[in-house]
């Protein structure tokens, strides 16, 4: 999903991928984290899809408790165009109505919002700040 929509080195995909898994592990282990898969009759993963139950800060329509954040959609390109992201996002949302959630959200990358759109998800405003990291000293600091 990552390489698919971002510009980042081989090694940034591979540490990210190690730091995902482990983070992803932690919370399907206890339950704020579920997917689905779309497998061919083959074995092969072809589609995927998840939510997290992502602690918010109460407000009116949240009194207590997580909001499910759809993440992770990915649909490899030559399987696009057959409705299996759909089919991913029709699930997720069943699965939180199921459970009471009155809303979800997500982050949309600019290949996925059709997809979001045609199913009733509206469009949000959010603003965001990049910090530049902080450079390490090369010096040694005693203690």
């Amino acid at each position: 999903m990552w390489e698919a929509i971002g510009d980042y080195a081989p090694a940034q995909l591979d540490a990210h991928d190690r730091l995902y898994r482990r983070w992803a592990r932690q919370r399907m282990r206890t339950g704020l984290l579920v997917g689905w898969l779309v497998v061919t009759a083959g074995g092969d993963t072809v589609a995927s899809g998840a939510v997290w139950l992502q602690e918010i800060q109460p407000h009116p329509l949240v009194r207590l408790g997580p909001v499910p954040y759809l993440l992770s959609m990915y649909t490899d390109p030559r399987h696009r165009g057959k409705g299996l992201a759909t089919r991913i996002v029709r699930e997720a949302m069943r699965w939180a109505k199921k459970r009471g959630y009155v809303r979800m959200t997500l982050h949309a990358s600019t290949q996925g919002r059709g997809v979001y759109r045609q199913l009733g998800w509206k469009r949000t405003w959010e603003m965001r700040a990049r910090f530049a990291p902080r450079r390490r000293s090369t010096r040694n600091r005693s203690r």
